[in-house]
């Protein structure tokens, strides 16, 4: 008995190789990871920076005293801004806080208030171990430590009162502080 010869396979099927097929998948691989690059988000900085000038607006428009807000540099970076105020839009007692990333890459957080027992100020100054007190820009200031090892300056001054805090260090704070200047719209 003679072997029988092989015969290759014609038309359609003499194509069907594995070569071949990696090269027809390798455009469709390509264009989907162009797609997952182009379609990801391209973070390149975590943190979100706001713009806090229309809670400042809104809490300066419901303040019966003109509120200090900070004027700082850009390098100081908004990251947050609240307002608490009457639910009826009326003017009355208001508390405005705003968060920054500082220059130094820290947390720094300002708080004003109308309201002599504003529920945040007394929080924030629970547990915290007096200090000496201290004039900047001009104003004086009580220094505080709190329970989370960070400094916290406090402030009263016609109706209002004024808190600076945060993982900041002694200098941001200071600079925080010395930054306030009357809302002028």
């Amino acid at each position: 008995m003679a072997a029988e010869p092989t015969v290759a396979p014609s038309g359609r099927l003499a194509k069907l190789t594995a070569a071949n097929m990696l090269r027809s998948m390798l455009p469709l691989v390509l264009m989907v990871l162009a797609l997952a690059y182009f379609c990801s988000p391209q973070v390149t900085d975590p943190v979100l920076e706001i713009d806090p000038s229309n809670s400042i607006r809104y809490a300066a428009s419901l303040a019966l005293v003109a509120l200090p807000v900070p004027e700082l540099a850009e390098t100081w970076r908004p990251t947050s801004a609240e307002v608490d105020a009457p639910a009826d839009g009326q003017p009355g007692l208001v508390t405005l806080t705003i968060g920054y990333l500082t220059p130094e890459q820290n947390f720094a957080r300002y708080v004003v208030s109308t309201d002599p027992t504003a529920a945040l100020i007394d929080s924030l100054l629970q547990g915290a171990d007096p200090g000496a007190a201290l004039t900047i820009a001009g104003q004086a200031w009580e220094e505080f430590s709190t329970s989370r090892n960070e400094r916290l300056y406090l402030s009263g001054t016609g109706g209002l009162r004024l808190l600076v805090t945060g993982s900041a260090s002694q200098d941001e704070l200071r600079t925080l502080a010395a930054s306030l200047t009357p809302y002028r719209g």
